[in-house]
C-alpha cells in the first residue's frame, strides 16, 4: 500500500492495461500528465500534488455538444456514482456549442494497492463509452425534436 506514485508508475498500470500512456510534463509550472486513448476517445490523466510522488490522480476526457448539457450531466450524476459529467464553464467554444468534461478521482490518502488504481483505470475505460453515449445521445434527441 502507497499513499504516492510517481507519473511514470501510473503510465505503467496504463499500459498493464493494454493502452497508451504519454507522459509530459509541463516545462513551466511542472504539472504532470499523462495522454492515453480508449475506444477512440482520448482522455488524461492529471497528477495531483508534488512531484515526484503525487497523492492523486483525476482521469478526464472532454466532449463538444451543441445543445446545453446541464440536464443531461445532471441526470448522468444522479445514475453513475464513480464518473461524474460537467459542463465546462471556463471557457466556451467558438462555433457556440459547449464543453462537456468527463472525470473520475483516485485518491491515494491511507495508501491504495497497484491493484486499486488498475481497477480506477478500469472501471474509467468501461464508464468512459456510457458517458459520451450519454451526451450525444441526447443532444441527438434533442435535435432530432427542434427538427419535427
Amino acid at each position: 500500500m502507497n499513499e504516492s506514485f510517481t507519473v511514470e508508475e501510473i503510465a505503467e498500470l496504463i499500459r498493464d492495461e493494454g493502452y497508451k500512456a504519454l507522459v509530459a510534463i509541463d516545462e513551466e509550472d511542472g504539472d504532470a500528465t499523462i495522454e492515453s486513448a480508449s475506444d477512440g476517445t482520448d482522455w488524461r490523466v492529471h497528477m495531483v500534488g508534488v512531484a515526484p510522488f503525487y497523492e492523486s490522480i483525476l482521469i478526464r476526457a472532454s466532449f463538444h455538444t451543441d445543445n446545453n448539457p446541464i440536464e443531461d450531466c445532471n441526470k448522468f450524476n444522479n445514475e453513475y456514482r464513480f464518473l461524474k459529467l460537467y459542463r465546462v464553464t471556463e471557457f466556451e467554444p467558438d462555433d457556440g456549442g459547449f464543453y462537456v468534461r468527463a472525470e473520475m478521482d483516485c485518491d491515494f490518502a491511507g495508501g491504495v494497492s497497484t491493484l486499486m488504481i488498475s481497477a480506477t483505470i478500469r472501471r474509467w475505460i468501461a464508464l468512459l463509452p456510457v458517458a459520451e453515449e450519454a451526451v450525444f445521445t441526447e443532444m441527438a434527441r434533442k435535435l432530432e425534436s427542434k427538427n419535427t
